[in-house]
């Protein structure tokens, strides 16, 4: 009798706390209504790529990247307009930045990088490996999210600060060198990092082909805050606010480690991620395809995949899911950095393996009491 009393009492607490991790797991949710006010054009984003790419390669010190500079400027009026020029690497390289509501606190940072990179390694043809790539997706799609967001924001009337970063020299050298994001958090005072709510930076998200993914070293946070974005939006693969079926080009069962602009603010402290698409081309791997190629040109760009990454970005901006993110706990330093974009690939559920932890811990627990309790009552000690 007593044996079976034990096995109901483990056992309820067993549900009981595999019930209680289940709420731990939930997140708040989005505001269907805030869905019915995105505007965010992917047509207007196209067309910015198509521009983009016609000015030549934009890398570093280019006239072609001068032209860019130029362009978004004249795109961003009423914007603060800032730039910064540094000497690394033996390049010049130009960093570009544009604030709406300076000084209104709790800033939000929107990043892209603008310059192409000057090498195609990956070409099949090795005659034009030596040449620039045209940058349509890896270069033109961020900064043309970035600047139909621009056209928004103003009329969104937040009450925090945000700036759009423009980073130069991503792209430069053997593989990713990242020279302009690093040479603005070097000159980063703590006092400025601790005022940067979130960083959130766009990259190669134009892919006809898209499929996303949570991308690491990333704050926790803000990953679960871009699920729920993607549920109701309908991106994921639950169903969205309309209850219709998800399209699945978000999915949270999957992450890659990624080095890229933001493991720049995050050495800074910054709550930060990286919204990329790291295999370009239908059936492509993971960087392989059309990256580092000539083949990445705007016919290889999509509307469509602008337009949902943009209005990914602008219903983050409107829920005000890219605040009060430090409150939050964050994974930023316990994911240690791929050291270049290879096939890094990792498959995690992190709310389903917390659970089977519990369970797995829970079972253990109670065939070692029951073990217990049996041989208790036949040795008498009971």
């Amino acid at each position: 009798m007593r044996l079976r009393t034990v096995c109901l009492v483990l056992l309820l607490t067993m549900a009981s706390a595999t019930a209680s991790s289940e709420e731990i797991s939930e997140t708040e949710t989005i505001d269907c209504a805030l869905v019915e006010q995105l505007s965010f054009n992917g047509t207007n984003a196209n067309e910015s790529v198509s521009h983009q790419v016609s000015l030549g390669p934009r890398v570093p010190g280019s006239a072609a990247s001068s032209a860019l500079r130029q362009s978004i400027k004249e795109n961003l009026s009423g914007w603060a307009i800032s730039e910064s020029i540094h000497h690394m690497d033996g390049i010049t390289l130009t960093n570009l930045f544009a604030t709406w509501n300076p000084g209104a606190g709790n800033t939000v940072y929107l990043a892209a990088h603008y310059d192409t990179r000057p090498v195609a390694e990956r070409d099949s043809n090795e005659s034009m490996r030596d040449q620039p790539i045209p940058g349509a997706n890896d270069g033109a799609s961020g900064v043309a999210v970035l600047l139909d967001l621009a056209r928004l924001i103003p009329s969104m009337e937040l009450d925090h600060e945000i700036t759009l970063f423009f980073t130069d020299a991503e792209d430069f050298g053997e593989s990713a060198s990242l020279l302009g994001a690093r040479a603005w958090a070097e000159n980063l005072s703590d006092e400025e990092a601790d005022a940067i709510d979130s960083f959130i930076l766009i990259d190669m998200i134009g892919d006809a082909f898209l499929n996303l993914a949570p991308s690491y070293p990333g704050n926790e946070t803000l990953w679960l805050r871009m699920s729920e974005i993607n549920d109701a939006l309908g991106y994921s693969s639950s169903n969205s606010c309309t209850g219709t079926q998800g399209v699945g080009i978000f999915s949270t069962n999957t992450s890659y480690g990624v080095w890229d602009d933001h493991v720049w603010p995050i050495s800074k402290g910054i709550p930060s991620i990286d919204i990329i698409d790291i295999a370009y081309g239908e059936n492509a791997s993971n960087w392989k395809g059309h990256w580092h190629t000539h083949q990445d040109t705007p016919d290889k760009v999509s509307a469509e995949s602008l337009e949902m990454v943009g209005r990914m970005v602008e219903l983050g901006l409107r829920s005000g899911s890219f605040l009060d993110v430090r409150v939050s706990p964050s994974v930023d330093n316990e994911i240690p950095i791929p050291e270049e974009n290879e096939d890094t690939e990792v498959i995690s559920d992190n709310n389903e393996i917390a659970i089977g932890v519990i369970i797995m811990a829970c079972l253990l627990l109670i065939w070692t009491i029951i073990a217990w309790v049996y041989l208790a009552d036949r040795s008498g000690e009971g």
